[in-house]
């Protein structure tokens, strides 16, 4: 049997904060990495120069994240301070944590870090990363440890026949998925009343009408709410008919579909 350890550990970063920084000298802070698919807690311990950590109570701090390339901020998280349970001041240590919707738009790459004080009448004022008076620190984004959020498919291009739309054959991805494979979709009508068909068939290429089979049906009655429909199993491919009520001039607008 293999044992594998796991170490939950949150990062810790050191920010000075004042004084002269020329005793107990921290030539080198180790670089931050934030991983892609998951949420990332951070703690900052803030110091002066005989690393001592420093009353913080009232104090307000933000993390910013800047674009290597744009010189931008792509990201700000004002901090949490941290209660140390001690009666007189909290002292030392805020965190953040950067959730995985954060970095959905983010490459994996290097970038800087710098955290600054916000004062009461607004300013910004620094905060060090280390003791030669650096106030920008490294973070990576790493992918590939964690799944990742996948798009929806985007299904808006239907086929009118009479009263009925009928979407083209949509990859059923039946390699990722096992027999309760879960299926999800997000139905946008417009004025739309009536039967909502989602079809399945095992053919991979080319299916015609007569390959699919109903997996599952939905009424529509509320013209233009946005609704929601499951289903599972394994398919090559899926595809949407919609048969809009005789009499009707209704539309599906687009059906959003994950699998």
């Amino acid at each position: 049997m293999q044992t594998v350890s796991r170490y939950l550990l949150s990062q810790l970063v050191i920010a000075y904060v004042s004084g002269y920084h020329g005793r107990n000298s921290k030539v080198y802070d180790r670089r931050l990495t934030l991983h892609r698919g998951v949420s990332n807690p951070i703690t900052f311990t803030f110091k002066n120069e005989d690393q001592k950590a420093q009353d913080i109570t009232s104090k307000t701090y933000e993390f910013n994240l800047i674009d290597s390339q744009s010189k931008k901020s792509v990201l700000t998280k004002t901090l949490t301070i941290l209660d140390d349970g001690s009666t007189v001041s909290t002292k030392g240590d805020a965190s953040c944590t950067i959730t995985e919707g954060d970095l959905l738009e983010l490459d994996a790459n290097c970038n800087n870090f710098a955290v600054r004080e916000v004062k009461s009448d607004g300013s910004r004022e620094v905060t060090y990363a280390d003791t030669g008076y650096a106030a920008a620190g490294t973070v990576e984004i790493l992918d590939g440890a964690y799944p990742e959020f996948t798009a929806s498919t985007t299904v808006s291009a239907f086929t009118l026949s009479g009263n009925t739309f009928t979407s083209s054959a949509i990859d059923g991805k039946p390699g990722i998925n096992n027999n309760q494979a879960l299926h999800t979709i997000a139905i946008y009508p417009n004025n739309f009343s009536g039967t909502l068909k989602v079809e399945g068939t095992m053919v991979s290429t080319s299916p015609t009408d007569n390959d699919y089979f109903t997996i599952t049906t939905s009424t529509l009655s509320s013209a233009s709410s946005v609704s929601s429909l499951n289903f599972t199993g394994v398919f090559q491919n899926v595809r949407f008919v919609a048969d809009r009520t005789s009499g009707t001039t209704g539309r599906i607008d687009k059906i959003l579909y994950r699998q």
